[in-house]
Formats: structure tokens, sequence, C-alpha cells
């Protein structure tokens, strides 16, 4: 357990120093992204592995309800989406939230997400992940 709360304790510092890169037009932008050949189970492989020296998403977030001490719960986030900023889709949101996740923090949470996403992920790998991400409910 010693081993996995300092891999925790090197994530959370490493994405409060990298938090600070998350200003700036992103390298890939919401109208690359081709939903309709986007593949919601490439996007669970995605959410749930290490990809490209990026930390996996589910070492911090759970999609069962269940609470976690370093990321909110994405369980029911394909109802909320689409609603938790007006003039925005639910893909937009997410594009939003995973490339900048200092622009819309849930309450009572810090902007500790590892914010280098956009770097390790390509167009169609982000359009992978929003597409699972919008099958959580």
């Amino acid at each position: 357990m010693k081993g996995r709360q300092a891999f925790l304790l090197t994530l959370i510092i490493g994405a409060l120093l990298l938090g600070a890169c998350s200003a700036g037009k992103p390298r890939i932008s919401f109208d690359e992204l081709d939903f309709a050949l986007a593949d919601a189970g490439s996007g669970e492989k995605l959410f749930n592995q290490s990809n490209n020296e990026a930390p996996a998403c589910s070492t911090c977030h759970s999609v069962t309800g269940e609470q976690s001490s370093i990321g909110n719960s994405l369980a029911g986030l394909a109802e909320i989406a689409g609603s938790r900023v007006g003039g925005q889709s639910a893909e937009e949101y997410l594009y939003w939230s995973v490339l900048r996740p200092g622009r819309y923090l849930v309450a009572g949470y810090s902007n500790i997400m590892f914010a280098d996403y956009e770097d390790r992920l390509e167009a169609p790998d982000l359009a992978d992940l929003i597409a699972y991400l919008g099958t959580l409910d």
C-alpha cells in the first residue's frame, strides 16, 4: 500500500506543477474530433490504462459512485455533462474537462488533475475517451 500512496502523491505533485500549463489554445481543437467515428469501447480502455506515460483516468476517478480522496466519481456524468455549462454540449464540456481540467472544477475538489493529456492523446483517442465518458450513467 505504501508504494501506491507514494505513486499517488507523486501524481498529485506532478499534476499541481502541470496545472500552470493549462492556459492557451489546445493542440487538438474540438472541431477536429469526429464523434461519428468515436469508439466508446476504445475510450473505456484509455480510461482504465496509462497511455503514453499519462496516468489512467481510473487512477483517480471511479465510475461506480464510490468517492475517491483524489478525484470525483464520474457516475452519472452522461446525465449532467450537457447541463453543467450553459450553451455547451456534453461533448464540449467533456473536451474542456479533459484538456483544461481547472476550467470547470467540481465543488469540493482542487485542480490537481493531470493537465497534459492533450500532449499524450491524439484526436481519435480523445474522441473515443469522450464517447466513453458520455456513456457513464
